[in-house]
């Protein structure tokens, strides 16, 4: 039985061997602290498949016991033996979903054996999810403990009165400064190893191209790009705190229709007209972030006014145009002046 995508809530008690096995109040973790997410609520989370090996989702959460309430990421593993590693010949093969905690969600060993989380999903800010803690001395406990009715994970429906909803007037979005050490990689150690003569899918795979989805691509691109067209330097924007509306897109550099995928590098932030104008070709990025315009667009003010500009570039390399993609966008989309379509 799968979880019911309308209900509002996943709720779930945490176990000592979850929360690292303290042994004693004040003691430190004996390993890893995690969420084990029961399998049979997968479909309130993002999709992790069965058959790819230990598949991974980087997933946007908002702990909202912290101040701030600012989204911080956090990796989702499906550890999956059972079903994907087909050489695995040692007992009990491995089969459980687990959301990682890190520094940026659980500073100071603030959850403890006992204690409930909940997760709200969220789908009016792409998606993400509001993460509330209650622990036995909070209000709402002893309501949660009833609705469980025995359970460690269960769903609900109604509005609970004791959880609070962000109101996402604060847009910031930090990247959690471990989220690379829990994918078992550092950006600035992907980088170092990288190799211009690997094969094609290389990078993707180094960059861990497959726990990127378009929710957060999106997000990434925004925030590398300091929510500001990469061309123009400007941005059209309306926020309060309930909307935020502006005229950037998560531009691909490699089109996804030419099989680009969601890593942030092959994303850059252009204003809606700017976009138009990458898609169809009417102008490039040469690897030093130059602007070629089309030569026969020579007497346009396209032409006339970015030609030969440089565009802004994020501080971090790891989310700046990478070469691979440039290279494709010059080689297979600029000058066509058409609609892009599957290669």
């Amino acid at each position: 039985m799968m979880f019911d995508v309308m209900s509002r809530y996943y709720v779930h008690k945490v176990g000592f061997q979850e929360m690292g096995s303290i042994g004693k109040e004040g003691g430190s973790p004996k390993r890893g602290r995690y969420f084990l997410i029961s399998k049979k609520f997968l479909d309130f989370f993002p999709h992790l498949s069965s058959v790819v090996l230990n598949d991974k989702i980087l997933i946007s959460i908002i702990p909202m016991y912290l101040h701030g309430h600012a989204k911080v990421w956090c990796t989702m593993d499906y550890h999956n033996q059972r079903f994907a590693d087909i050489a695995y010949t040692k007992a009990n093969p491995r089969n459980e979903v687990r959301l990682y905690m890190n520094s940026e969600i659980d500073p100071g060993y603030l959850f403890r054996e006992g204690d409930y989380v909940v997760f709200e999903r969220i789908e009016s800010e792409g998606l993400c999810y509001a993460l509330t803690r209650i622990t036995p001395a909070d209000a709402g406990y002893q309501d949660l403990s009833e609705k469980s009715k025995g359970k460690t994970n269960f769903g609900i429906i109604d509005e609970l009165p004791y959880i609070t909803r962000p109101t996402f007037g604060d847009r910031e979005v930090r990247f959690a400064e471990d989220a690379y050490q829990l994918l078992g990689k550092e950006s600035d150690s992907i980088l170092l190893h990288e190799s211009e003569e690997a094969e094609d899918d290389s990078l993707e795979i180094d960059r861990g191209a497959a726990i990127f989805t378009s929710t957060l691509f999106r997000e990434l691109v925004m925030n590398a790009y300091q929510y500001r067209c990469a061309v123009t330097g400007r941005v059209m924007r309306y926020t309060t705190d309930d909307r935020d509306l502006f005229n950037l897109e998560a531009a691909h550099i490699q089109p996804q229709a030419h099989k680009g995928t969601f890593l942030p590098c092959n994303g850059i932030a252009l204003c809606r007209d700017m976009h138009f104008a990458f898609d169809k070709g009417f102008f490039t990025i040469a690897d030093d972030y130059t602007i070629v315009v089309s030569e026969k667009l020579a007497d346009t003010w396209l032409y006339q006014e970015y030609n030969g500009k440089k565009i802004f570039i994020p501080k971090d390399e790891f989310f700046r145009p990478h070469k691979k993609f440039l290279s494709h966008h010059r080689k297979y989309v600029f000058e066509s002046f058409a609609q892009i379509r599957r290669m």
